[in-house]
């Protein structure tokens, strides 16, 4: 039985393609371990929502904060443009939390070093809300 195409390219994708489409899917499972060995312990991490850049180690603290208010959030990714070590990524997050739900497009930006991620800088409308510490 052959892998529908898609499937088969995905399992063929080294680098960084595969470094992202990795990500996604661990955060699409809400995984904060898979998470946090995709980031080199040195990454800059930057986001429309930080107050100050955060770094490697601050992963699983960031994500795990983003799994517990919203427990059904999920990215879709729209578009993704590689050039050499570095990645940009157009998606879609979501949570369908009553009084707390979402639609929100945002766009990250990935350099990597070997097969971590060494900076991922994420820009969205924060709609006025405060930046988080």
């Amino acid at each position: 039985m052959a892998l529908p195409a898609l499937l088969l390219s995905m399992s063929m994708m080294s680098g960084p393609a595969a470094i992202v489409h990795k990500l996604f899917d661990s955060f699409n499972r809400h995984d904060s371990a898979a998470l946090q060995a995709l980031y080199a312990p040195n990454a800059h991490l930057t986001s429309s929502d930080f107050c100050r850049p955060r770094s490697g180690a601050d992963v699983t603290r960031t994500y795990e904060a983003l799994f517990r208010a919203f427990p059904d959030i999920r990215d879709d990714v729209e578009t993704i443009i590689i050039e050499g070590d570095r990645v940009a990524v157009r998606f879609v997050s979501s949570s369908r939390i009553p009084g707390k739900g979402f639609h929100l497009k945002l766009m990250t930006f990935f350099r990597f070093s070997g097969d971590l991620i060494a900076e991922d800088d994420t820009i969205f409308d924060t709609r006025g809300r405060a930046c988080e510490e």
